[in-house]
């Protein structure tokens, strides 16, 4: 028999034909009622088991994270539009949400990393000697600046940082942090008992870091006046590098940090800061 002989003979093909719409509306209400039975036990299961997890949780309700408040915060300012912005956003980024362990350490060039063009670093002016020159991830020390500045106000222990060599007028004087990838790195603890969390914000003209966790100790702060001023020098610049500069006397500066507990002082320690002077600059 082939395939066409079936339909011209009576037998089961035929047979299957006739009677295929009463099978399939069998299946269906048999379906449906076996689906509504496995609903109704389901639902039955699905709200016992929460009804079993609303018990569980009722008798051992889960830890609460730990209050942290806001123990150090600082704000820098920028005009938007210049390409270090870039450089600043994607530093900033990097420090967003890292948290620090108690007792542990943070370094600034670990957690950024190589400022490189395929990371999405461009040219930007940068200090080398005595005057500025457009260098990959130039204005990334804004980033740095403004974390010494909120680890400074939050009593952390800070143990490697360096000002930069000429005083620029977007950093308070004698608080700063300069850093350049592997070498000059900023480097401070957590020494207190609990983690801190890093908060970088950024507005379009500002970058606002905040550490937050438990306060060790109440932070004054104290500045000297300028002092020990010397003059600068003029000096004509080449090459796509050159950046112009209006040139500025170098000085000194110090800058004590007092650690208060109970209002009482625990520890005073001093920043001093050698600037030098900055070159007058033309670009030719």
């Amino acid at each position: 028999m082939t395939v066409s002989d079936r339909s011209a003979q009576p037998g089961l093909t035929e047979c299957a034909f006739k009677w295929w719409p009463v099978v399939i509306g069998a299946m269906v209400v048999t379906l449906a009622l076996l689906a509504a039975y496995l609903l109704a036990g389901g639902a039955r299961g699905l709200g016992a088991a929460a009804a079993e997890r609303r018990r569980a949780a009722a008798a051992d309700p889960p830890p609460q994270p730990e209050p942290a408040e806001p123990i150090g915060t600082y704000t820098t300012h920028f005009k938007p539009g210049e390409p270090r912005v870039r450089n600043i956003v994607l530093a900033a980024r990097a420090l967003d949400g890292r948290v620090v362990k108690a007792g542990g350490k943070f370094s600034f060039n670990d957690v950024v990393g190589p400022r490189s063009k395929r990371r999405g670093y461009v040219p930007a002016p940068s200090i080398l000697g005595a005057r500025l020159v457009d260098d990959l991830g130039g204005g990334i020390c804004q980033v740095s600046t403004t974390l010494f500045n909120a680890v400074f106000e939050a009593g952390m222990q800070i143990r490697r940082s360096r000002a930069h060599t000429l005083w620029m007028p977007e950093y308070p004087r004698g608080r700063e942090a300069a850093v350049a990838y592997p070498g000059l790195d900023f480097v401070w603890r957590n020494d207190t008992a609990k983690p801190v969390t890093i908060r970088a914000e950024l507005t379009a003209t500002t970058l606002t870091v905040s550490l937050w966790g438990e306060r060790r100790y109440g932070v004054r702060a104290r500045t000297s006046r300028p002092y020990a001023f010397t003059s600068f020098g003029s000096a004509t610049g080449r090459g796509r590098r050159c950046v112009p500069s209006r040139g500025g006397r170098g000085f000194q500066i110090d800058v004590w940090r007092i650690l208060e507990r109970g209002g009482r002082e625990v520890r005073r320690e001093r920043f001093h800061t050698v600037y030098q002077p900055q070159e007058k600059v033309d670009c030719a």
